[in-house]
């Protein structure tokens, strides 16, 4: 038909998009253009656009469908497929993602909702992220940190119902208690919220003052978490069942992201430390023993005669911890010569004795060295 939109314009994808691309773009628009998430005005346009969406969707990530629509256009697809046949087979991914998010508004609690399936499937609580900074030395060692943050728990006014209480939800009559009506007049057995229950599957006549009908509130809550030794940037500690609750079933969990604060004496790849360390001339020209710091203690270093400056040193084992394991990293030292601002008397004069020697062993790199 010449009078139909093209898809990839109402997608606002490009004719090359990749499938990837094509469906992010679907599920923008499905979640803008939700009739649920406008107000009464809006809907009947919101409809119109969400079919033109979701039909666009159903074609351009069907290979096959889209291989026809590109050759021949919207006749291609007109001549071949029936308005079912278009939606028969397509692949919309979990839509109750989008649902969700459609009505993450409403109160709050996104992820609460059944998300417009059948009402017999547990629904559970949605999971919470946050960041936990530790010390270098606290990873080393491990630790027990206490948090705070805010999540979502189950009304204990009404016990989760949302009703108030010497009342009780009724089954919607409008989806039965499913929570999902079936939209066939435009997507051949899909599912959406019920718009009466809000895809709960039941109606709250009287709500209980304590959540407004949700069945949850927000509750700030302290939790200690160990962390354990040898922990590095990016670490991913989960606490089941702290994340948000759900008035029907199971709760979410809580995800702890731990993120190792920088060093200023330790450098850190791995399990592996690297640090610096100034040596006295008198130790790299004769050598000797001199003490480096790891991160718990203190090591009696060894330095041989003749040592240049940029020498690099391996301690095994005075690292760090390795994680779950029994074993630790390497201590990488690098030294380099310190050299005084101020040299006394004695100890200059005796450093002009030095030069002259060398001078006489043609070794000029020494001249004027301390002026």
């Amino acid at each position: 038909m010449t009078g139909k939109q093209d898809y990839y314009e109402i997608l606002g994808v490009a004719k090359d998009a990749s499938a990837a691309d094509i469906k992010s773009a679907y599920r923008k628009l499905a979640l803008k253009y939700h009739p649920d998430r406008v107000v009464e005005s809006e809907k009947k346009t919101a409809e119109e656009k969400f079919k033109k969406i979701s039909e666009s969707y159903a074609v351009l990530s069907d290979p096959q469908k889209r291989q026809q629509y590109d050759q021949f256009g919207h006749a291609g697809i007109d001549s071949r497929y029936s308005t079912e046949d278009i939606f028969r087979g397509a692949d919309f991914g979990d839509f109750s993602d989008i649902l969700r998010s459609a009505f993450a508004g409403m109160g709050g609690f996104s992820g609460s909702f059944g998300g417009g399936r059948e009402r017999q499937e547990t629904s559970r609580g949605q999971d919470i992220e946050m960041r936990l900074t530790v010390t270098l030395e606290e990873a080393f060692s491990g630790t027990e940190k206490e948090i705070g943050y805010a999540r979502a728990k189950k009304c204990q006014v009404c016990g989760g119902t949302g009703a108030k209480a010497g009342t009780k939800p009724s089954t919607c009559p409008m989806c039965r208690g499913k929570g999902s009506i079936t939209e066939g007049s435009f997507i051949f057995s899909m599912q959406r919220p019920c718009p009466e229950c809000a895809g709960r599957g039941q109606i709250i006549k009287h709500k209980c003052p304590s959540c407004a009908g949700h069945g949850l509130v927000k509750k700030r809550e302290t939790l200690k978490i160990k962390v354990p030794r040898g922990v590095i940037s990016g670490t991913s500690l989960r606490v089941k069942d702290k994340g948000y609750e759900s008035p029907e079933g199971v709760a979410g969990n809580l995800y702890v992201l731990v993120e190792v604060r920088p060093h200023q004496n330790f450098e850190r790849h791995e399990n592996d430390l690297y640090t610096k360390i100034e040596i006295p001339f008198p130790v790299a020209v004769l050598g000797g023993t001199i003490k480096a710091h790891a991160i718990n203690k203190t090591v009696q270093m060894k330095i041989p005669p003749h040592c240049p400056s940029g020498q690099i040193f391996r301690l095994h084992g005075y690292g760090m911890p390795r994680l779950n394991a029994a074993y630790s990293g390497d201590l990488f030292v690098t030294v380099s010569i310190y050299v005084p601002k101020k040299v006394p008397a004695e100890a200059k004069k005796l450093l002009e004795e030095y030069m002259k020697i060398m001078e006489q062993e043609e070794k000029p790199f020494y001249k004027n060295l301390f002026g």
